[in-house]
């Protein structure tokens, strides 16, 4: 990309056009796109557009039953209201940032569109943000224990290969928040909630059985403590559940203390089939190290090849 770049300021004879654009305010530089953007479209014929589509892997429609993947989205988010997790209905756009802005996320993997929005790629992103505008606005009791969840199609601008890897798929995803009381012990309830969440859509849609890997990562002033904690938590709250320890590859820009793996195991098959963990991200957004924040999903369209 960057050659791409070096060469179109060559070929334009001005080699500070990017930083130029930069400086411009947001709204002149959203109403200049928006002029580029009219101007192509208006040499766009029906025949180049059909072409288009033809050789564009984002608008490539999904092989998926439409009907199957409505219906599990159903169930997935009454299993969640049966719960206590409230379902949230997002949108398809996405404030600009929303996921490259924690540090974690390359914009080049995410659609990136004009007035300040992209594409939905990330719906636990936009959950966070949600619960960090009500914690902001006193919508959310500071004590309060959040429980969000959403089903979406997003779309990845990073290239999938192999066959039925399209750049567009449905995700299930939770977003906890609750704020440190001291002892771990609102981490404890989030981690708690969303397990048992996953054991029991498993065991009652699938008759299958939830299993977990943990995975200790950095990110807690006492990481070996707070892993140790957690993995005492699981064993002793959902002793059903089979649970391996991974504790290698603690640096991770993404999830803090720990971040899970589950497994769907059923008739002697084990089928990876989500993750989650804790993201510092409410805490950022609000500017309060106490909020503590666990997120988790799994792949819609990989639950329907199941």
């Amino acid at each position: 990309m960057r050659r791409i770049i070096d060469r179109v300021l060559y070929d334009m004879g001005d080699g500070d056009l990017l930083d130029k654009l930069l400086s411009l305010p947001k709204s002149d530089l959203n109403s200049l796109l928006l002029e580029v953007y009219r101007l192509q479209v208006e040499k766009v014929t029906p025949a180049g557009l059909l072409k288009a589509y033809k050789s564009n892997r984002f608008a490539v429609p999904s092989q998926i039953d439409p009907i199957a993947y409505h219906q599990l989205e159903t169930e997935l988010l009454k299993a969640a209201e049966d719960m206590g997790i409230k379902g949230i209905l997002l949108s398809p756009s996405a404030p600009f940032g929303s996921c490259s802005v924690f540090g974690c996320v390359d914009q080049n993997n995410v659609i990136s569109a004009a007035r300040g929005t992209e594409t939905l790629s990330d719906p636990t992103n936009m959950l966070a943000v949600i619960i960090s505008d009500e914690l902001k606005n006193g919508v959310i009791a500071k004590a309060q224990r959040v429980h969000y969840c959403t089903t979406a199609r997003v779309v990845r601008a990073q290239a999938f290969s192999g066959k039925g890897f399209f750049s567009h798929f449905g995700i299930f995803c939770m977003v906890s928040h609750g704020k440190d009381g001291g002892s771990y012990c609102c981490e404890k309830e989030l981690l708690v909630k969303q397990l048992e969440y996953y054991k029991r859509l498993f065991n009652e849609k699938y008759g299958a059985r939830l299993s977990v890997t943990l995975r200790k990562r950095s990110g807690y002033t006492d990481g070996d403590g707070f892993f140790e904690r957690m993995t005492e938590l699981v064993r002793a709250e959902l002793p059903e559940v089979p649970l391996s320890l991974d504790l290698e590859h603690e640096d991770n820009n993404y999830y803090k203390g720990i971040n899970f793996k589950m497994y769907m195991e059923k008739d002697n098959e084990t089928v990876e089939i989500g993750d989650g963990g804790f993201v510092d991200w409410i805490a950022k957004m609000t500017g309060n190290k106490k909020e503590r924040c666990l997120i988790s999903g799994l792949g819609i369209d990989r639950m329907l090849l199941l």
